[in-house]
């Protein structure tokens, strides 16, 4: 069985107007956390959860949507897609607050991947 896709973000220059476009096109429940992120709530039984979050003024590009990837070995599977002629963009980072670890890397053409670690992994 494959690795499931289970978290999205968004990112943009104005976390605020983000907030607000995705908030109501979808009526999906968004509330700003103490690190200015936006967590989003989808309040689906099928869907998956994610967050919106403002890109810093050092980040060269103006926006971003990456989905997440469930693996128990970040580091592997960086290895793995630099093997198939992917690039690690961020290397394995500890979420604040005991929330798990996550990495990003593009594919061959670029796009752009997250792979997310569950704090309870091993």
């Amino acid at each position: 069985m494959g690795k499931p896709v289970t978290y999205f973000e968004i990112a943009g220059k104005d976390g605020e107007k983000l907030k607000q476009f995705y908030g109501s096109i979808f009526n999906w429940k968004i509330e700003q956390t103490p690190i200015g992120n936006y967590e989003i709530d989808p309040e689906s039984d099928t869907g998956i959860t994610g967050h919106i979050f403002q890109l810093p003024d050092h980040i060269h590009f103006t926006k971003q949507v990456t989905f997440y990837v469930r693996v128990d070995d970040i580091q592997m599977y960086l290895d793995k897609a630099e093997r198939l002629g992917g690039l690690t963009l961020i290397p394995p980072q500890q979420i604040p607050g005991n929330r798990g670890s996550f990495a990003w890397f593009s594919d061959p053409s670029g796009n752009v991947l997250g792979l997310y670690r569950r704090p309870d992994s091993n």
